[in-house]
């Protein structure tokens, strides 16, 4: 069964960018089970979410883990009344994520590098993970601050980032 909050983001996401939700059948299927729907995230989704990621989580140095926990606050701020509710209107936020909110969503100069292709790459991949429902334990548990300071609370760092509540 999927969490209520989870079903609150993907039918938001569905419903603001045309996707659909589609029933999938896995194999093999005991007669009493059900189909359950599946999101395919839409790619400018994906490349949107990876942006901030990278942004957010730099270079190779960060572990998978924080930059899942980079793009769980992200879709943690979707679901929140506090902030807005689509991706592009939480990432261009003012004075939210970077300057995003005077640039657009865009990857920043130094992606373009050579030594950034594998960064870039584990941002795609955790935003493509995120988006098709794998999350981390921060996901629906409130946590909607991420800096290199501490802000909210109940707040834990990971590789100098700090994420609160």
């Amino acid at each position: 069964m999927i969490p209520p909050v989870v079903m609150r983001v993907l039918v938001t996401l569905a419903m603001l960018t045309g996707m659909t939700l589609e029933p999938v059948t896995p194999e093999p299927m005991p007669e009493a089970m059900t189909a359950q729907a599946v999101l395919e995230p839409a790619e400018d989704m994906v490349e949107q979410l990876a942006i901030v990621i990278y942004q957010e989580a730099g270079g190779d140095a960060c572990s998978d883990l924080c930059r899942m926990y980079v793009g769980d606050v992200v879709l943690n701020r979707m679901a929140s009344d506090r902030f807005p509710d689509t991706l592009e209107e939480v990432l261009t936020q003012k004075y939210q994520y970077g300057t995003l909110w005077k640039t657009g969503i865009v990857w920043p100069s130094r992606a373009s590098n050579p030594g950034e292709a594998s960064a870039v790459e584990r941002a795609y991949e955790t935003a493509r993970k995120l988006l098709s429902g794998e999350h981390s334990e921060i996901y629906g548990e409130g946590y909607v601050w991420q800096a290199e300071f501490q802000q909210g609370s109940e707040g834990f760092w990971c590789d100098g980032m700090y994420f609160g509540k």
